[in-house]
């Protein structure tokens, strides 16, 4: 039987970051934890901006994950919960126990699985042209090392896209390629929630046809863009409990056929609630196995 409940760190002290990383990974390969593509498993309007810019510029889709470092859209991934964020399934206080950064665990996972600077293995790539980036600052904080590992000739290929506190994790030396969106894109049609501003600037950026530009040149076209267009007063949303999101999700589940990001647009349209990304996405998974189960009862 395969098990469908999501992987989560072990509750217990770690005497250092590689015993952290072994116990980790150790529950990844286990033969039968159930596996799904990677991109089956990321939830809400973020990922389906991602698809859609990629696939407008036939682009190699990736994600950077908390649990299986740097993969493929495609790479057979365990449901799991970890992340990053500031959320229940954090791995920032177990790190912090460690006095390690959440780049000292994205340097370990990946060396473990493939690689220590992945991003930066892309990078020196020579028919890479351009590697557009589009990241939360929790993220941008977790790839933090792979990208000081970039040799400063490959900087340029980089357009990012993230928060105005994502730009402050950033590196010095990648800072100046932060594209300059803030929030005036929400008086667009791209207009969205924070949680997918990094991913709805970036599919912005695609749909403008402004990829082969330079560096510097992008950094123009998106400076005017945003100087044409008016701030709009954000909408307030209330913090709810694991609890009462489940009990929301539940109640519109079948009106919304299950879907993910439907989902999260009514939990945080209709219901106004808020629920980060990674929260919302193992509560998800819980609810879409708990639904399954019964299917085959």
């Amino acid at each position: 039987m395969v098990d469908a409940t999501p992987l989560r760190l072990p509750q217990r002290s770690f005497a250092s970051l590689d015993e952290m990383t072994d116990a980790w990974i150790n529950q990844i390969e286990a033969t039968e934890i159930r596996r799904l593509p990677a991109e089956s498993l990321y939830a809400g309007r973020s990922v389906q901006d991602a698809k859609r810019a990629a696939a407008r510029v036939n682009a190699r889709l990736m994600f950077a994950s908390t649990g299986l470092g740097l993969v493929e859209g495609d790479f057979p991934s365990p449901l799991y919960n970890l992340t990053v964020g500031n959320d229940a399934d954090s791995i920032r206080d177990a790190l912090a126990s460690l006095d390690a950064s959440p780049s000292d665990w994205w340097t370990r996972l990946n060396g473990r699985y493939r690689m220590e600077a992945p991003i930066a293995a892309i990078a020196s790539n020579a028919t890479v042209d351009v590697i557009l980036v589009a990241l939360s600052a929790s993220y941008i904080d977790l790839i933090r090392n792979d990208l000081l590992a970039i040799d400063k000739s490959s900087r340029g290929k980089f357009r990012i896209f993230t928060s105005r506190p994502g730009v402050e994790k950033l590196p010095e030396p990648f800072k100046k390629y932060a594209m300059p969106y803030d929030e005036r894109l929400e008086s667009t049609t791209y207009a969205g929630t924070r949680a997918d501003f990094p991913q709805r600037a970036l599919r912005h950026f695609v749909e403008n046809n402004w990829v082969t530009y330079s560096s510097d040149d992008s950094q123009q076209a998106v400076t005017v863009a945003m100087g044409r267009l008016k701030m709009t007063t954000r909408v307030s949303r209330r913090r709810a409990s694991d609890e009462e999101v489940i009990s929301l999700l539940k109640s519109a589940w079948t009106r919304h056929d299950g879907s993910s990001s439907r989902l999260l647009r009514y939990l945080r349209d209709d219901a106004l609630v808020s629920c980060e990304q990674s929260r919302f996405r193992g509560l998800w998974v819980e609810l879409k196995a708990g639904y399954a189960t019964r299917s085959k009862a």
